[in-house]
């Protein structure tokens, strides 16, 4: 069954320079036996969701409120300092534009990577059809991502990422670095997605965007949860999108 579980979990980021990590430093701190306490800062407070299959949640707050942070942490990129997470079922997260590829690399070669990364088997005409989902020029597969725009940059990381379903798919504010034309394009296919996976996923500023896709919008506030819908998350139309993924 796939589901997501968080118990009071809290997040702590370690602060502290560069020069915390040299060798000398920790050499001197052990001959006059010092001892520095390290700061911290409390990105994720004591949060608390249960979430079942065919939930399609919507995370909301301004910057900083810890949406982003959630989201890398159920995607198993930060461990919870804290509490308990327990997820099961096949993840697909998009979050960042540059989030797993390489930007030295030719555009073909990171589609071919990113799809090895997830456990596909990068064939030509898998490529090819990533590649004509971007609607760019062809003679840009070859060039490193680093001459890539933003927006050109996002179509093809979006393209590769959204080109096969999963059971989980998180997404983090995919549509707002491009234009009009692309928008509306990804965001179809986004749809499309999203009435694949068992749970959804969407960390945004667009309000009518979650609304459009999201059975529940949960509010964010310096790490903590300040308002919710429904507390527990009920399965919503599972058994149409089971037999879909038949």
């Amino acid at each position: 069954m796939v589901s997501i579980t968080l118990s009071h979990v809290s997040l702590d980021y370690p602060l502290y320079g560069a020069y915390d990590f040299s060798m000398k430093r920790r050499l001197l701190g052990r001959l006059i036996n010092e001892r520095s306490e390290m700061r911290t800062i409390r990105a994720l407070d004591d949060i608390s969701i249960e979430v079942a299959a065919g939930a399609r949640i919507g995370l909301a707050g301004p910057n900083g409120s810890g949406k982003s942070t959630l989201l890398r942490l159920i995607a198993g990129v930060y461990p919870p300092s804290s509490g308990r997470l327990e997820r099961s079922g096949n993840i697909m997260p998009l979050l960042g534009l540059s989030a797993g590829a390489n930007l030295d690399f030719a555009a073909a070669d990171n589609i071919r990577l990113l799809l090895r990364i997830g456990g596909r088997k990068p064939t030509a005409a898998i490529v090819d059809e990533i590649w004509a989902f971007t609607e760019l020029d062809e003679r840009m597969r070859q060039l490193p991502l680093r001459m890539f725009s933003s927006g050109m940059l996002m179509r093809v990381l979006f393209a590769t990422a959204t080109a096969f379903p999963a059971d989980i798919l998180l997404l983090d504010e995919w549509l707002s670095v491009v234009d009009e034309k692309f928008s509306a394009k990804a965001e179809q296919r986004l749809l499309k997605l999203v009435s694949m996976a068992a749970i959804v996923i969407i960390a945004s500023h667009d309000q009518p965007l979650l609304r459009r896709t999201c059975t529940s919008i949960v509010a964010l506030d310096q790490g903590r949860i300040v308002g919710t819908d429904r507390p527990r998350i009920h399965p919503v139309h599972h058994q149409d999108m089971e037999k879909q993924r038949a």
